[in-house]
């Protein structure tokens, strides 16, 4: 124990002299040093130099990798952990060398785990955690910060997911996990690669794409709770990769609940969720491509049920509530030659989220809004160490109001904004350290400008690699934070985040890794309704925010199985607070727990029987209550939970997989707490629920003779 807390001294020493050197400006002569001495390192390496325990295969040149025949495959864990990813980049690297600090979740992992929907598979991630919005909707926090509203971005195959009235993900039964071939998740700001929505984070979900799928797909789950049913959806896949070309189609339609526990609000009204909380689904994705062509289509049709409304109990009964998206994107990957790459692609999205009748005296909202993107992006490789990256992206939101008696700021039904940015990245990869500069410039017709510059320095050196980042990050306000910002008017949220992160594989099949992070944003956008009858929506920039924190993993991956056991830590005592998120205690915000530790362990019992196992350990949360005499919220620290699962898997025959699965096995009645008092108590979530599935590969593949 005292050896881990030096280490974790060591950390904090070294992020200390990191913020130190950033705040003199220091860095600056420091890259400039880097860059000076590129040529001189790489004269003197010696390129050939391979070591038998510590390959790196995206390292090697073509030559290195032909000598190979001689050395053992890699073990499980060593293909994760090399996996090349481009989510913190735009060009591909490997994990324990991107620039960000990454978690891969892999398909065989959801799989094994018989996570029902993204909800399961995010909250294993260490820094990220769910609460409760208004009308029964979920949505995420990163980091110990409610990130809800466009600090964190959503991409599914490339397509942001995030709606551009309030740029909210609404999380649960929604999004099919079935599909799902792999997770990125950026634990960190993207907004220099991926602008105004990426602030906190990003979670960049990839489905199966037609050479994965080769054939056809089916699969069905069903989830029983306590009093009622949780879940019942189906999927379907199919696609097919034939030369250069390759066609894929999938699809889902379903139903769920949010919780068969009973709601009780401030007044002490109250009524069952069940029957009441609706989560059904309808999704479809389809794609084509021909060389580097390639076309894709997303309809995401989520309609809810609710009666919690804004905190009190609706009057008038259960509201239907839908959040209705299409996404469409033409792109084109054009090689001019081996080192230049240019990618010119347009992208398009209507939505009507928060679509919902009057009820209880408040108006209907019945709102649409559509983008139009046009983005080119270039990636050039000077030689095999130094890449650059740069392009530009205009895009033109248009907004409207389909409320007779509701207008926009313009006193119209109809509204329009554009955005243009300019961005850039630059690489290069030496012996010593991998150098990575990056900015991007955005400047909206109605709130103005944005720059974010980011600095990262990354290696790997033999086991051990380390990251150590700094990066600016902005939150744009949608179009509905525009359009209800108070009479001071709204404008961008700036944050600055600085990391350092440090692993070591232990052997070839474990892995250790600690990373120590420092977040601060000035003039965050905050919702609040105004303190009259009417319950106005507003939004205004309200001083600072920000925490800071630790977060460690360790995990073992092997042909057995695996095991991943990881810990995440955050403090807002050190930083300044927006008093809609403060509690007693100076260190905890509203809604999350200071203390996070998850457990996700599987077993290859035999080569078709798999059992797994996951655990979400909560420290004390702070929640709004009640109310005192005079109206005043009243906090109260909810004890510690333990959230505990498991699932088996059996695979009979090829390409059949039967699962069953018990999810909150002590029955804690978990309740997901509103982040901020906006006077919402906490929402229930399900009770114990037990699911089984069922799918069905019929691959195409010819056999081979």
């Amino acid at each position: 124990m005292r050896t881990l807390w030096l280490i974790i001294l060591c950390i904090l020493n070294i992020l200390s002299i990191f913020h130190f050197v950033q705040k003199l400006r220091l860095i600056y002569p420091l890259l400039l040093l880097l860059l000076a001495s590129y040529s001189r390192i790489h004269a003197q390496a010696d390129s050939t130099v391979v070591k038998n325990d510590t390959l790196d295969y995206y390292e090697m040149s073509l030559e290195q990798l032909l000598n190979l025949k001689s050395h053992g495959v890699p073990t499980e864990l060593e293909k994760l952990i090399n996996s090349l990813i481009s989510v913190a980049s735009k060009k591909p690297l490997n994990v324990r060398e991107s620039p960000s600090i990454v978690s891969l979740i892999t398909e065989e992992e959801i799989k094994k785990s018989g996570a029902r929907d993204l909800i399961d598979v995010l909250r294993l991630v260490p820094g990220i955690d769910f609460g409760s919005d208004v009308e029964g909707v979920v949505g995420i926090g990163m980091r110990g910060n409610w990130a809800h509203e466009g600090k964190v971005l959503v991409l599914l195959d490339g397509q942001e997911m995030n709606e551009i009235l309030f740029a909210c993900n609404m999380f649960g039964n929604h999004y099919p996990i079935e599909q799902i071939k792999k997770i990125e998740v950026i634990r960190g700001p993207g907004s220099a690669i991926y602008g105004g929505y990426a602030e906190y984070g990003v979670i960049n979900i990839i489905t199966r794409q037609a050479e994965d799928i080769n054939g056809v797909t089916v699969s069905g789950t069903y989830g029983q709770m306590e009093k009622d049913f949780g879940r019942r959806n189906v999927n379907l896949m199919m696609g097919k990769k034939i030369g250069d070309f390759s066609f894929s189609l999938s699809g889902m339609m379903g139903q769920g609940q949010r919780s068969d526990q009973t709601y009780r609000d401030f007044n002490d009204s109250s009524y069952s969720m069940a029957g009441n909380s609706a989560l059904n689904p309808k999704y479809f994705n389809a794609a084509l491509a021909y060389k580097g062509l390639s076309f894709r289509v997303i309809g995401d049709f989520l309609q809810t049920t609710m009666r919690n409304g804004y905190g009190n109990v609706i009057r008038d009964g259960t509201q239907v509530e839908s959040f209705n998206s299409v996404f469409s994107e033409l792109k084109y990957i054009y090689k001019v030659n081996s080192k230049l790459t240019i990618t010119p692609r347009i992208n398009y999205k209507t939505q009507t989220p928060w679509l919902a009748p009057a009820y209880d005296n408040r108006e209907p909202y019945n709102k649409t809004a559509t983008r139009t993107t046009g983005n080119i992006t270039a990636s050039y490789n000077v030689n095999r160490y130094v890449n650059i990256v740069f392009g530009s992206e205009l895009y033109r939101d248009v907004a409207v109001d389909h409320t007779d008696s509701s207008y926009f700021l313009n006193k119209k039904q109809t509204i329009s904004f554009y955005n243009y940015a300019f961005f850039a990245q630059g690489l290069i990869k030496t012996r010593l350290v991998n150098f990575i500069v990056g900015a991007r410039f955005d400047k909206h017709n109605a709130y103005g400008q944005a720059f974010v510059p980011r600095v990262g320095l990354t290696k790997k050196y033999n086991r051990f690699h380390f990251k150590a980042l700094y990066s600016s990050a902005f939150r744009a306000p949608a179009i509905e934070n525009i359009n209800a910002a108070d009479s001071n008017g709204i404008k961008p949220e700036l944050t600055q985040v600085m990391e350092i992160e440090l692993g070591y594989q232990l052997t070839h099949k474990s892995i250790f890794t600690v990373n120590v992070y420092d977040i601060e944003t000035k003039d965050p956008i905050i919702y609040y309704t105004s303190l009259d009858s009417s319950n106005t929506d507003l939004y205004k920039n309200f001083g600072h925010a920000g925490t800071q924190g630790i977060e460690a993993e360790y995990r073992i991956k092997d042909k057995w199985g695996h095991f991943t056991i990881n810990y995440a830590f955050y403090s807002a005592a050190n930083k300044q607070k927006v008093d809609l998120y403060k509690t007693e205690n100076s260190a905890s915000l509203l809604g999350f727990s200071n203390h996070r530790l998850n457990l996700n362990a599987g077993w290859n019992i035999t080569k078709k029987l798999s059992f797994n196992t996951t655990a979400s350990f909560y420290g004390a949360r702070w929640a709004v209550t009640s109310l005192d005499s005079a109206g005043k919220s009243v906090q109260e620290l909810l004890a510690p939970q333990i959230l505990l699962n498991c699932f088996l898997r059996y695979m009979p025959v090829k390409g059949l997989s039967i699962g069953v699965g018990v999810y909150d096995i002590l029955n804690q009645k978990f309740k997901l707490v509103q982040p901020y008092d906006g006077g919402s108590p906490p929402l229930p979530a399900q009770s114990r629920e037990l699911v089984f599935r069922l799918q069905y590969d019929l691959n195409f593949k010819k056999k081979q003779n």
